[in-house]
């Protein structure tokens, strides 16, 4: 199973570049599922799924971990009575209960969002799909990838949900504060141990993006993809759609494929 997860700074284009790749790659047969960890929910929505809808991971988070994890007696207190064994549910059993198929099959777990003024930060919600992603790679082989996409910023490496992670997209504009995000988020992915840093430069629209990103990042050769700039882009978001439902062989559809062949180059060399 391979693990990805995409950063990058609020309104660099994320949403729109996983949701296209998984969709691709479902197309291309493999088992995708993709979790939506971006309390805006915006993931959901652009492959289909109304949030307002969906079960969330975070509205039943706790049940989620009692069954994950199950409940088993301590043996020096039970004092000889029987209190039972619950054991963990099946992991197929409860990823049934929360995924949803969206547009070519790809399944979608939904983290959820904040449900109230002065609830609290996300922290809980984003250890639970940390456990829950622990879970899947050791119980399961229901899916070929797995694919997180990420809250804006850098805040969910933080939490250290990606360590030992497959690859790491880095999707970013060339402006200055794009590319900072950039910089942090990769820093912060090196020191999680992920394998794989892509960076993909959004919005081209002359070609000199690339170049700036690369001398700003001091990539020094490490992978990166553009994607070149295409109005239709906002224009099928406004109508909920994506780049690949209005014009699947426009540039930007070709640029996310290359970035999905290139990845199943990689993990077969």
């Amino acid at each position: 199973m391979i693990k990805i997860i995409a950063t990058g700074k609020g309104g660099a284009g994320k949403t729109t570049v996983i949701a296209t790749l998984s969709r691709l790659l479902s197309r291309q047969g493999f088992r995708v599922l993709v979790i939506d960890t971006d309390p805006s929910m915006n993931l959901a929505m652009s492959l289909g799924i109304p949030f307002t809808t969906t079960r969330t991971l975070t509205e039943d988070k706790i049940g989620i971990r009692e069954q994950l994890l199950g409940d088993e007696p301590d043996d020096d207190t039970s004092h000889g009575h029987n209190h039972g064994h619950r054991y963990p549910v099946s992991i197929e059993e409860l990823l049934r209960l929360y995924e949803v198929y969206a547009q070519d099959n790809v399944r979608v777990l939904v983290m959820g969002t904040i449900p109230y003024g002065g609830a609290g930060c996300m922290c809980s919600s984003i250890s639970l799909v940390k456990m829950l992603i622990e879970q899947i790679a050791s119980r399961t082989d229901r899916y070929d990838f797995v694919i997180i996409d990420s809250q804006a910023g850098s805040e969910i490496l933080g939490r250290g949900l990606a360590v030992d992670f497959d690859y790491n997209l880095v999707v970013t504009e060339a402006f200055p504060k794009s590319m900072e995000v950039a910089r942090h988020v990769m820093k912060l992915a090196g020191d999680l141990h992920i394998k794989n840093q892509v960076v993909i430069v959004n919005k081209v629209k002359d070609g000199n993006e690339t170049g700036l990103v690369s001398k700003e990042l001091c990539l020094n050769g490490k992978i990166l993809c553009p994607v070149r700039y295409d109005e239709r882009v906002t224009e099928a978001d406004r109508n909920g759609l994506l780049i690949l439902d209005v014009a699947p062989d426009s540039p930007p559809v070709e640029d996310i494929r290359a970035v999905m062949e290139m990845i199943q180059e990689s993990c077969h060399s």
